[in-house]
């Protein structure tokens, strides 16, 4: 890759800045409440484990919504709740309130311990942004304000490791692919992906897992706080 001055930092986000885990499970937990509250006939007829099967269903059954998570919870409880005999009308309202209550908990994140800090520091020097298969809004958090841009598979309804949330960011930031350094957690979404785009990649590997590729191993960090200086090298090289 030539050498280039990193102008662009991009980030992944569940995995990279929160554990994204607990935060599912818990809106999840939350959202199926809301559903015993308000449409009984659903959670009688289905487990929240169950709705999780349907919502898998449905997903391949149509490769319009391949990139469309949002739609797709919606969708599954719309279709769920008319199969048990809420009527069209009630089932679309039900369902879009449902997915209020998981989307406002999806975004209830704990922050891996140095993401601010260095989000902070990165922002007086850098062009951040946001690229995401997940349906978390980055706007939604109080870091959202470090950040210049922000592309979910939802919005380019393309998902990583397709190379669109590589272009927007060049599109978005005017920089050349060798300008950017994508930081991920996943190693074919977000590592593989941002190398075959032309741009460079930090691995964040907390873990400290295997390479599980064949290819050579990339740049790795195991807290947030080591990419400042790694980038610096970056842009050394």
């Amino acid at each position: 890759m030539p050498k280039s001055t990193i102008k662009v930092i991009t980030f992944d986000l569940d995995d990279t800045l929160w554990d994204v885990a607990p935060v599912l499970i818990a809106a999840e937990d939350a959202l199926y409440d809301w559903l015993c509250h308000h449409t009984p006939k659903l959670t009688d007829a289905y487990s929240l484990a169950e709705l999780r099967k349907q919502r898998w269903k449905i997903w391949q059954q149509r490769p319009d919504l391949a990139h469309q998570i949002s739609k797709l919870r919606i969708e599954t409880l719309k279709q769920l709740m008319q199969q048990v005999g809420y009527d069209e009308k009630v089932a679309s309202q039900h369902a879009l309130a449902a997915f209020q209550v998981f989307i406002d908990h999806r975004h209830q994140v704990c922050l891996f311990d140095d993401v601010e800090t260095t989000l902070q520091q990165l922002h007086k020097d850098y062009t951040l942004g946001v690229l995401t298969n997940g349906n978390a809004d980055i706007k939604r958090l109080a870091i959202g304000r470090y950040f210049d841009f922000s592309f979910a598979a939802e919005q380019l309804n393309s998902s990583k490791p397709a190379p669109d949330h590589f272009n927007a960011a060049m599109q978005a930031s005017g920089a050349s692919a060798s300008q950017i350094v994508h930081i991920g957690d996943h190693h074919e979404h977000d590592i593989e992906a941002a190398l075959a785009a032309g741009c460079h990649a930090i691995w964040f590997n907390p873990g400290q897992k295997a390479w599980p590729e064949s290819s050579p191993a990339p740049l790795t960090i195991k807290t947030l706080s080591e990419a400042p200086a790694l980038i610096r090298q970056l842009s050394s090289m």
